[in-house]
């Protein structure tokens, strides 16, 4: 009977093993193209997975097979505004987000002589960003950039469900044959693999539920500066067209990159120098004491 077990445990851990030798990028095509063993245990297990919304895969159907499947699209929206008043704006941007039952990522004011300048990311459902582009449009009296991308992440989400309902099938074996094992080392053995599974199993759905959320809440970035500060300098015939505020603002990320590495250098850097200067400190003293004892002591025999 025991060998009997080991055997199958052995095919099973074979099939672990392809399963998980890459969990984090997707799965090749040769591993969806239903290998006799693996469509036996998602059969036999009688695994299926299905979330509202996308269509499940059926075993043995293939990764390439995505006919059917709604496209899961991550999308993402950054904008330049000039604005009256970049207070007001705020305001009104933090009602547009809960209207629309979003939220505020990161804001950043920087007080400026001529007013406030902002950054400010948000997040808001992928059915309404187009609608709140155009309502933050509206705000603004000029809009200087604007850049919109997605990115498709139907394919990587298709293979992760596919290798999720493999890795379920793999657990589904394994505890029953933790189940069958007569002995405590087979039992062990089991328990071993079932853990890695399992592990496996988080990690997998932990991808597919970051996709889910990030394709189902849009991201979008904004710059918001006031009028004042965007209105260009003029002296004489001179006209820089806002070399002052660009100034202004490389001389904000100076100051920002040096604060950093000030507070990189005292957190991380000397502690780790005082590590490693304390040993050869030591060292060169006992050094130099044994030197002068040495010395002392020649110093002190008759000659």
């Amino acid at each position: 009977m025991n060998k009997i077990l080991y055997s199958v445990i052995t095919s099973i851990l074979t099939l672990v093993i392809v399963g998980c030798a890459a969990p984090e990028a997707p799965m090749p095509a040769e591993v969806y193209d239903a290998p006799e063993q693996y469509e036996a245990v998602v059969m036999e297990s009688e695994v299926v997975v299905s979330e509202e919304g996308y269509a499940p895969i059926e075993p043995g159907a293939g990764a390439a097979n995505y006919s059917g499947v709604e496209r899961l699209i991550i999308r993402n929206g950054s904008l330049s505004l000039v604005v009256l008043d970049t207070e007001t704006a705020l305001d009104e941007i933090t009602d547009l987000v809960d209207e629309l039952g979003g939220y505020v990522v990161e804001s950043n004011v920087y007080q400026y002589q001529e007013g406030l300048q902002a950054s400010v990311t948000l997040r808001v459902p992928a059915e309404s960003f187009d609608a709140a582009l155009e309502r933050i449009r509206d705000m603004a009296t000029e809009v200087r950039r604007e850049s919109i991308s997605g990115q498709d992440v139907t394919e990587e989400y298709v293979d992760l469900q596919s290798h999720l309902r493999y890795l379920e099938a793999t657990e589904s074996r394994l505890l029953e044959f933790l189940e069958e094992a007569e002995d405590t080392e087979a039992a062990l053995a089991v328990y071993e693999q079932l853990q890695r599974i399992q592990a496996d199993i988080e990690h997998v759905k932990g991808r597919i539920q970051y996709l889910e959320q990030s394709a189902a809440m849009a991201t979008i970035t904004l710059d918001i500066t006031p009028d004042e500060l965007a209105q260009p300098i003029q002296v004489g015939s001179w006209n820089p067209k806002g070399t002052a505020h660009d100034a202004l603002q490389s001389l904000v990320r100076v100051l920002q990159f040096l604060v950093d590495a000030a507070i990189v250098i005292g957190i991380l850097v000397i502690p780790i120098l005082i590590v490693i200067a304390v040993p050869v400190i030591g060292l060169f003293f006992l050094v130099r004491a044994i030197a002068r004892w040495r010395r002392a002591r020649k110093t002190r025999q008759p000659k």
